[in-house]
């Protein structure tokens, strides 16, 4: 919210690394929360490891606020403090380093690093103390006891393919998972530890951290032990198209390792990102995930309504008619700049339309059921308070259909506002001359005067800044006024100076006027000569994001359900 009404990104996501760095301690928490939702099987370890989830979601909050502070680092409009010049090396944690000894940034810098680095030492040391007592309890042996030479092997190649890739976060992630690997069971190695290590690989090569050649060698490495392993596992693949409650809990399960995969991904993303954002990587490499984590809720929300045949039929209809849909994208009338290129191959329309296609079907059965549930509960909260015990399991179940239905709409709008934007794209600015009408997106931009305020002026609305230099456009459509905005910008001393975004709110989606930076450069030299009213034509940047209320408006649902499930929280009494 704060990015979307103060700042001039044009809309409220734009993957900065600040922003990237801000999300993942949320996919650490989002594990925390469905671990109690994994089948009867896993639902024991995925509660075991979430003390150790907790630490990370910590050390991933110092890592947010590392990200920002460690200037010189990673590109991002927020971060500062250290030294700009530290970029010897292109692996970011080196260049933290780097910082250490750069005087009182660098022992800030340090510390932040120290405590990050504890909190994930502690959270490895909880899993492989709890993995030891699971295999004591249970009489059996690890594959470090079991087979010594190939553990301590596989222990030593890893942090050599790390060093080859060239990556600090892949080796000493790689290093952790193959180290819980090995001290697991060695007739059944964990396929958590097993599959965690192939798709750390294999997004290490989808953020260019690695080379297909050295992803493949890390997969072989952490696939070895498991292929290896005597004892087969009975496979739910087979089941999960036959049997309808197979189905729903494999649903339940998915959120748990997407959140898992995507807290990877997105990390790893982040890591490569020391010389820019890569929107189009987060886009188009999340969206498989994100995709299958809206099958798992709308699986979740039909629950056994319709049959695993019938089950069957509708993801395989679903999966269908969005590869067609993003196919054939150019015949539909998308907002934003569908036309323009996300990849080499891949349209903005074509990945939106993708993702278009599974969030609409989702929408219904995930609406449906959320309606259903509180016409269901509602009354018998009335009648016996929130604060009754019977009542716990009826809040949490509401919570979670607000939560999954807020998701959907976020999503939405997500597409919708960023996804299909491209804001670096330069048919978003456009040059307005005074008392001269300019059309754009059906509308036509009118530039009329200029205002200028002190901080003494009864007009100043801002709690900021000492004043503020704003340009007056008539918005009008079919000869009809609709609007007025005042973009501009705010002044802090007579040095700097920073963009003031406006405004137009429709029902449709809001249109945001920005002015371009020149621009405010311009306006700032001339508000010290004061002669701000003699300005006769400006630059302004106008993104027309339509659906961008899904967006809040699922937040406020996300944020709703996040309530009820707090309210339907207890204190633990027992010393266990």
């Amino acid at each position: 919210m704060w990015a979307y009404t103060v700042l001039d990104w044009g809309g409220y996501w734009a993957w900065d690394p600040v922003e990237t760095g801000s999300i993942l301690p949320w996919f650490a928490l989002l594990m925390i929360i469905h671990a109690r939702a994994r089948t009867d099987s896993q639902r024991n370890s995925a509660i075991i490891a979430s003390p150790a989830l907790g630490m990370l979601a910590g050390a991933l909050a110092i890592h947010a606020t590392l990200v920002t502070r460690a200037n010189g680092v990673w590109a991002s409009v927020h971060s500062f403090v250290g030294n700009e010049e530290g970029r010897a090396y292109d692996d970011p944690y080196l260049r933290i380093v780097q910082l250490f000894d750069d005087g009182a940034a660098g022992l800030e810098v340090a510390a932040y690093s120290a405590i990050m680095l504890t909190l994930c030492i502690a959270a490895f040391w909880w899993l492989v103390k709890q993995q030891k007592q699971l295999l004591e309890s249970t009489g059996k042996t690890s594959m470090l006891e079991n087979n010594r030479q190939l553990a301590l092997t596989l222990l030593i190649v890893t942090p050599a393919l790390g060093i080859w890739i060239g990556s600090t976060a892949v080796t000493l992630v790689g290093v952790a998972l193959m180290y819980l690997l090995i001290s697991g069971d060695a007739e059944k190695p964990p396929a958590t530890w097993v599959f965690g290590g192939v798709f750390l690989m294999l997004f290490a090569s989808w953020s260019w951290a690695a080379s297909l050649q050295q992803a493949i060698v890390g997969m072989l490495l952490f696939l070895g032990p498991w292929l290896m392993s005597a004892e087969e596992e009975e496979s739910l693949l087979p089941k999960l198209f036959s049997d309808t409650s197979i189905r729903l809990k494999v649903a339940r399960a998915i959120p748990w390792f997407s959140a898992a995969a995507f807290l990877t991904l997105t990390w790893l993303l982040l890591a490569a990102e020391i010389d820019g954002t890569s929107l189009a990587a987060h886009e188009f490499y999340g969206a498989p995930i994100l995709v299958l984590a809206i099958l798992a809720i709308t699986l979740y929300s039909l629950g056994k309504s319709i049959d695993a045949k019938r089950g069957n039929g509708f993801m395989v209809t679903t999966l269908i008619a969005s590869l067609v849909f993003a196919y054939y994208s150019e015949q539909f009338s998308l907002p934003g700049d569908p036309q323009l290129m996300l990849t080499d191959n891949i349209s903005r329309g074509a990945l939106a339309m993708f993702m278009l296609t599974w969030l609409f079907v989702a929408l219904p059965p995930t609406a449906k059921v959320a309606f259903d549930t509180t016409r269901k509960v509602i009354p018998k909260l009335r009648a016996d308070g929130i604060t009754a015990k019977s009542n716990t399991a009826r809040l949490r179940l509401i919570g979670s259909h607000l939560a999954h239905l807020g998701l959907i709409l976020l999503l939405l709008g997500h597409v919708l506002t960023t996804t299909l934007v491209d804001r670096a794209d330069p048919s978003h600015l456009i040059t307005l001359e005074k008392d001269a009408p300019v059309e754009f997106n059906e509308y036509e931009f009118t530039f009329r005067e200029t205002v200028l305020w002190g901080e003494e002026d009864s007009e100043y609305d801002y709690k900021i800044g000492d004043g503020f230099a704003g340009f007056v456009i008539e918005v009008t459509k079919d000869g009809e006024k609709i609007d007025e905005v005042t973009p501009g910008i705010l002044r802090f001393g007579w040095q700097t100076s920073r963009s003031e975004v406006d405004r137009m709110i429709r029902p449709s989606g809001d249109m945001i006027f920005i002015l371009d930076q020149q621009q405010a450069e311009i306006s700032l030299s001339s508000m010290m000569r004061g002669e701000i009213n003699e300005v006769e034509e400006i630059r302004v940047t106008v993104h027309d994001l339509k659906g961008s209320h899904l967006v809040w408006a699922g937040w406020s649902l996300i944020m709703l359900g996040g309530l009820a499930a707090m309210l339907s929280s207890r204190p633990v009494t027992s010393e266990e």
